[in-house]
């Protein structure tokens, strides 16, 4: 499958540039393209958006817009040499967004011409209608999935899908529709991290249907971890995290796809896989991990859903707990955006224990083990599920940056600023970079 992802609110933007009443109009937008190993497909995220002006036009009526090759020829170039996807687009005065036998006989040399500029990645047509859009490889009869992102994943084209179990879910769709539904069991979630938070998201995604999981976690069940990681029994002492968690989901939803990787998010090319997920759960305490997940999330445009749980007992009389639960997604505040990472933890996290030893600047040792327990841990995961619900299924709970204070049982919203200069949410950095910038990994010491 070949998905059009875009920041919201490009393509709003996009529309009410090109529309004309009267006439149709055309743009080409520059796209990075990005390749999905586990599934073959792409992903386009457009990089670039260019409407044609006035001048640009050979011919435009209420039926046709043609556009003088001096409007394409840079863009092209740009494309060819940047290794980007081209996307043609032109609008339709009526509804719906059907392409044309005009269209298909114009997308043939248009195809071939694209394929022999730019020959190693994949270009589109994108039609916008006055209510609608819809995209198609170029020249081909390939549907595309057109996305939006901001705080909520927007859907606005996709190939056609299988039927939910309507009965299984009839209780879902009654609160937040089978359109909701449908979307949550074609999304893609990857939950790194399958502690106490992580294994409750993950067993609560599969009751509603989500139908395509990546795990990530290097732990093994111990002892301790037995009070609070779900589907975990004392036999499971010893084996690894994913795996209890494949088989929770399995037993929930035996059709269910799964990979489950029992590494690290930090080793090399573990990132780049998560990258290729719909949505992230972050459910590791870890700074390094997270900071990783927060360029990942910005750069390739994935949402992803931050969790955060505390438990202060330095005194079992005046025990302190909270959680958070932060979303980010273009226009949404990054994490170094909220002073909610810290750079020395990032550092020292991100050495091999080699390199740790080796730096006269860091004491090694992380502490000791933190107070955890379920119920306060299904309270914030469950508050990351509902914003998840909400991104994807259109359920009304706008927050994307909550605070849970145990203490006083509240929950309430907050309002975060975006830094207009962060390496990494703002404009001029690795945002919708795809694979143009590494990821951050995890130092290894030669032989």
């Amino acid at each position: 499958m070949i998905t059009l992802l875009a920041a919201a609110p490009a393509l709003k933007s996009l529309r009410e540039a090109l529309w004309d009443e009267k006439r149709e109009s055309a743009a080409i937008l520059l796209c990075v393209p990005v390749p999905l190993r586990r599934s073959g497909g792409w992903r386009l995220i457009l990089k670039e958006a260019h409407v044609a002006p006035e001048s640009a036009y050979e011919e435009r009526t209420a039926v046709s817009a043609r556009l003088r090759p001096e409007f394409g020829l840079p863009l092209e170039k740009k494309a060819r040499q940047q290794g980007w996807s081209l996307a043609y687009v032109h609008t339709h005065l009526h509804d719906p967004a059907t392409f044309s036998a005009i269209d298909n006989a114009a997308e043939g040399p248009l195809r071939e011409y694209a394929a022999n500029r730019s020959p190693d990645v994949p270009h589109l047509a994108v039609l916008f209608s006055p209510t609608s859009v819809t995209a198609r490889g170029l020249g081909t009869s390939t549907s595309v999935r057109v996305v939006e992102l901001g705080s909520n994943v927007t859907v606005l084209s996709e190939p056609p899908g299988g039927e939910s179990t309507k009965e299984r879910y009839d209780r879902q769709i009654r609160a937040f529709g089978s359109e909701g539904q449908r979307h949550l069991e074609q999304v893609s979630v990857a939950v790194v991290g399958l502690g106490g938070a992580g294994s409750l998201v993950t067993q609560q995604l599969a009751h509603l249907g989500v139908r395509n999981f990546l795990l990530i976690d290097r732990d093994r069940i111990e002892a301790t971890n037995l009070n609070r990681t779900v589907g975990a029994t004392p036999s499971d002492i010893g084996e690894p995290k994913v795996c209890v968690a494949e088989r929770l989901i399995h037993a929930i939803a035996p059709d269910t796809r799964v990979q489950s990787l029992n590494t690290d998010v930090l080793e090399q090319g573990v990132g780049r896989q998560a990258a290729e997920a719909d949505v992230i759960f972050c459910c590791t305490d870890s700074h390094a991990s997270r900071h990783l997940l927060n360029q990942l999330s910005y750069q390739y445009l994935v949402p992803l859903i931050d969790i955060g749980v505390a438990i202060n007992a330095g005194d079992e009389r005046l025990v302190q707990f909270a959680g958070h639960v932060k979303a980010l997604a273009p226009g949404l505040p990054c994490l170094w955006c909220t002073e909610s990472l810290d750079s020395r933890q990032v550092r020292e996290e991100m050495m091999s224990p080699e390199h740790r030893q080796a730096d006269p600047y860091f004491a090694s040792g992380t502490g000791g083990p933190q107070p955890a327990v379920i119920s306060i841990n299904s309270t914030v995961s469950s508050l990351a599920v509902t914003m998840f619900l909400s991104m994807i299924a259109g359920v009304p709970a706008p927050a994307r940056y909550v605070i849970y204070d145990g203490n006083r049982s509240r929950v309430n919203a907050v309002a975060a600023n975006r830094n207009p200069d962060c390496n990494f949410c703002s404009e001029n950095s690795t945002a919708l970079g795809g694979d143009a910038y590494p990821l951050p990994e995890r130092r290894r010491v030669a032989g």
